[in-house]
Parts: C-alpha cells; structure tokens; sequence
C-alpha cells in the first residue's frame, strides 16, 4: 500500500514502508502582496513544521518545473534533507543562486531515474497551462546571475515535466500543470492520476487526449487551492475561482468511464 497526502498547489507526499519522497513540496503559502509586489521567501517555520512530521525517511524530492508555487521552498528542504533531486536546468540555476549548486539530476528530455528506497521516476516533456491571452504564465528560463530572494516573476517555469513515479507496485502520474505533449504520453498507462485542474478549458480536449493515452484506474483532481490563501486550522483553503469543476469531473466520467474519482482533502492520507 502507497499512502499519498497532497499537501497544496501541486504538492504531493508518497509514503511506502517507511519511505517518503515528495513532487513539487509547497508550503509557504505566501500571499497576493507579496506575490506580486514583493519578493517572496519561504516560510522557514512552516517548512520546518513540515518536515518535521512527514510520516516516513525522505528518500528524495521532485520539481515538475521552476514557478514560484512548485520551487519556492526547495532550497530550504534540501539545505534540511540533502536527499536527491530531480528537475530542469532551471532549477539547477535557482539552487545555484542560493548557494547549492550541483545538487540536481538534471532532465531534458526524456528521462529515467532510480531513486532510493526503491522509486523509479520518469520525467516526461511536457508544456504549460495557459492563462491570459492564451499564454503561459513566466514562461522561459531562470536568469543566472540574480540575487535572492527573487520577484515571483524571476521564477520562470524552464522545462516543463509530467513526472511518472513507481513505488510500492504502483504507478502514479503527476500532471501538475494543464497541458501536454501528446506524443511523450503514448502509452504510459498508470494506476492514478493526478490532474491539474486550473486553466484545463484553455486547452483543447484537455481530459480526451490525456485519459485515452494513461488509461488511469483512479485520476485525482488537485492543484485548485487557493495557494497564495493561508490554511485554516481544519487544513482548508479557498479554491481558484472560475475553475468549472462539476464540468471538469464531468468530462473525466465521459472519457474514462471505468475509472474512479477520488476528491483530495489536504493533508489527508489516501491509501492506493
């Protein structure tokens, strides 16, 4: 059994006998202020918090791409846990600037990686969502040469991956943004998929081209906080708004009828 929590934002916790490896670890949550007129940094007592409690050893961290809400508080976790870590060049150039460089496997195309305690993950190309004007949002690469902390703008998304994670006999994909590369996506089926659910009407047949490649047994919608809102004491947050979600699950029943829907609460353990 493969006990997942997501944990915010496209954030998600695997756990397998004893074993943790995280996708995209959010926990700072900073707000709109700061997002957009300030100059973000994590949050050293909520990470802290965090990984205090993860519910096994961490084995190693994945970062899909390099914005803001999927890269802010990597450079803290991995200064805490010097565990392996799995991304874009981008994010090569961002531990970098913080003073850890050499500490990404870095991915350009396809790729395969044998993690510890017995993961594998595949990193597969991918695009960004598109928000305003049919654009993907701080699109290209993080700028050598800057000093942190950095504008929310500064975190370009670089390469952008939909990461495959084996463990425990199980297979789980992780869409963390709604977008894909048809082709990478041939014939990599998997037992649960995580989908990103913010931007999916921006792209054309969104849920069709995805489930009819993956064939998943379950598809968890995620990624629809509100991740620049604070969580309440319950571990609840505001949703995206205008993210259409009776219509979202709609079209995963239409096109994979035979797959079950499982809604994520944050934090809260779900057993696969």
């Amino acid at each position: 059994m493969v006990s997942v929590r997501w944990t915010g934002a496209a954030g998600l916790e695997f756990t397998h006998e004893g074993k943790t490896w995280l996708i995209d670890p959010y926990l700072s949550r900073v707000g709109k202020a700061s997002v957009f007129f300030g100059r973000p940094q994590a949050d050293r007592e909520k990470i802290s918090r965090y990984l205090d409690s993860l519910p096994g050893k961490l084995q190693a961290v994945i970062v899909g791409h390099t914005h803001l809400d999927h890269a802010l508080d990597i450079p803290e976790i991995i200064r805490r846990f010097p565990v392996p870590l799995v991304g874009s060049g981008s994010l090569e150039t961002l531990m970098a600037l913080h003073g850890i460089p050499g500490r990404v496997t870095v991915c350009k195309e396809r790729t395969c990686i044998d993690l510890p305690g017995g993961a594998v993950v595949t990193m597969f190309p991918s695009l960004h969502g598109l928000v305003l004007f049919g654009r993907a949002p701080y699109a290209g690469e993080i700028e050598p040469g800057q000093r942190p902390p950095l504008k929310a703008s500064n975190y370009r998304h670089g390469r952008v991956f939909i990461v495959r994670l084996e463990v425990g006999e199980k297979s789980f994909l992780h869409v963390g943004t709604a977008n894909l590369i048809d082709g990478e996506l041939e014939g990599q089926t998997c037992d649960v998929l995580f989908l990103c659910m913010p931007g999916w009407k921006m792209i054309r047949n969104y849920h069709g081209r995805i489930l009819s490649r993956v064939r998943p047994k379950i598809v968890v919608p995620f990624h629809f906080d509100d991740f620049s809102a604070p969580l309440s004491k319950d571990c609840r947050a505001p949703s995206v708004p205008l993210r259409s979600e009776k219509r979202f699950l709609d079209r995963i029943a239409e096109e994979a009828p035979d797959a079950r829907i499982v809604h994520p609460a944050l934090f809260q353990p779900m057993a696969f």
